[in-house]
């Protein structure tokens, strides 16, 4: 069973890095934040980042809460990638922001996150902001049945884009379709993986260090 008094703890600790205004905003804010300590434990999390994980599975899933790494909640392809840039705000002091997908079935929504470093490098605050959220074009989509038989590889294997959570056509590695159903719940046996277009528009620097 989880410490819940030592999270609370660690939870106002976080808090009292903060200027009482930016408490204040943070309390009342629709964008989700949370805190994060040097090993990029969660230290703390505000109302919008719990209404949001409670929305979208996060709780059922138990990631993203507070004294798990924030990493457990990043696909495997990207893990290095946020580790380091989050690592490089703490080291440097200078703040950095990504763009990132996290749509629903229905809805495609963009986020922003912003990291900067609290408590003279102590910590870092982490805010996510929805940059734009609409429904899906179906023009674009295309929608297509959660059929295994499509989709599973020769290991057994259904690879999924960690950021657009598009699937691979087995035998068609350029070939990536929009499953609503594993959207809402990650498929059996998915192996998390970028597909071409996330990772040259949005991850051109995995391609550069390849």
């Amino acid at each position: 069973m989880a410490d819940t008094s030592s999270e609370a703890q660690g939870a106002r600790q976080f808090q009292e890095l903060l200027p009482a205004e930016v408490r204040r905003e943070l309390d009342t804010s629709r964008d989700s934040a949370c805190g994060l300590w040097p090993d990029l434990s969660i230290a703390w999390v505000n109302r919008a980042w719990q209404r949001f994980g409670e929305s979208n599975g996060a709780g059922r899933r138990g990631v993203w809460g507070v004294g798990r790494s924030f990493l457990d909640g990043v696909g495997t392809p990207l893990r290095e990638y946020y580790r380091s840039h989050l690592l490089d705000v703490l080291e440097s002091g200078h703040p950095w922001q990504s763009e990132y997908e996290c749509s629903s079935p229905s809805l495609f929504r963009l986020f922003r996150m912003n990291v900067e470093s609290v408590g003279d490098a102590r910590a870092l605050l982490v805010r996510h902001q929805r940059v734009l959220q609409r429904p899906h074009d179906l023009s674009c989509v295309r929608p297509q049945p959660a059929d295994a038989r499509t989709y599973v590889d020769e290991h057994g294997l259904i690879a999924q884009c960690v950021h657009c959570r598009r699937v691979r056509r087995a035998g068609r590695a350029e070939h990536w379709d929009w499953v609503p159903l594993w959207v809402e719940a990650v498929p059996d046996h998915a192996s998390g993986s970028l597909c071409p277009q996330c990772l040259a528009t949005r991850y051109p620097d995995l391609v550069r260090s390849a």
